[in-house]
């Protein structure tokens, strides 16, 4: 099991929850840019794995978590190359050393107007975004095509962790929006293509979450944005979320669901799917009102 963007933020609850659940997981691999932040989340998730597991009959077993932490920049695509290979490399319980569950949590956001923002940030959000996922699974899935085709019982899941900015494009945040619209594509795509072979691909699209995610995007000159939203700093809890997002997509089945997402942004994708007209006129004045904002504040 691969998690992205474990360093922290949704990455770190997903991390942790999977380690509480140690009858279900026994080999447990933490990526993020930071090796510090890894091996702390980590020993936590070590920690977690103290408790004992039970087989289907009660009988209690001790149930042993490996970790293993490997470096990675998901902006860098030869980080990535390098990833796959050290992943395919770890001595694990499978012959194949494959990945039963690939987690793309890793990404970044955007903070700029499309007039302000180089190409060369739009390529990286949709290096860090879209093309870092989708080179982890063509890494990964034809193993778990194998798996799931020859022994059906054992699942195999791929969990990518979208945005609700993924399902309606807000002002100000194309690069970001782009990204996570490509990954509801990509998704709903090769979700048809694996449903035969017993390998689900899941598409999560959260609000907002109490996480860095703001604080670490990037504007249009590529600088960071450096501030926490105060919609962000009012978002979810990410443990919380993390355990809701496992039970839908491992308990219920489901496939493509929102999660932690406000009654406007509910509202927003109701209107772009009944009223798209409603919601751009909606849009746009969203946009004036952040011109407003910013023409007052450089007063």
């Amino acid at each position: 099991m691969l998690i992205t963007g474990a360093t922290g933020g949704l990455g770190r609850s997903l991390a942790l929850q999977l380690a509480d659940r140690s009858c279900q997981v026994t080999t447990l691999v933490l990526s993020g840019r930071n090796s510090a932040s890894l091996r702390t989340v980590a020993e936590e998730c070590r920690t977690k794995n103290q408790n004992e597991g039970s087989l289907s009959d009660g009988t209690a077993i001790a149930s042993i978590l490996v970790v293993h932490t490997l470096v990675c920049d998901l902006a860098d695509p030869q980080s990535v190359s390098q990833l796959c290979n050290d992943v395919l490399s770890l001595k694990t319980d499978r012959p194949d050393n494959g990945v039963d569950v690939l987690i793309n949590c890793g990404g970044v956001s955007s903070r700029s107007r499309f007039v302000d923002t180089s190409l060369e940030v739009d390529r990286k959000i949709m290096q860090i975004n879209f093309f870092a996922g989708a080179a982890l699974a063509k890494a990964f899935v034809p193993g778990m095509i194998t798996r799931g085709t020859t022994q059906p019982q054992q699942q195999q899941h791929i969990i990518w962790i979208s945005s609700v900015q993924g399902l309606v494009g807000i002002p100000n945040r194309s690069s970001y929006a782009a990204s996570k619209f490509a990954v509801q594509g990509y998704c709903e795509s090769v979700r048809a293509e694996l449903a035969s072979s017993n390998v689900h691909v899941h598409t999560v699209s959260p609000g907002y979450i109490r996480t860095n995610l703001s604080n670490s995007a990037i504007t249009g000159d590529g600088t960071s944005y450096g501030k926490t939203d105060a919609t962000t700093q009012a978002g979810a809890d990410p443990d919380e979320l993390a355990v809701e997002i496992l039970n839908r997509c491992f308990a219920n089945g489901e496939v493509d669901f929102v999660v932690a997402a406000t009654p406007s942004a509910k509202a927003a994708i109701w209107l772009r799917l009944l009223c798209p007209g409603v919601l751009r006129k909606i849009l746009v004045k969203r946009y004036e009102k952040s011109l407003a904002v910013e023409k007052e504040k450089g007063e």
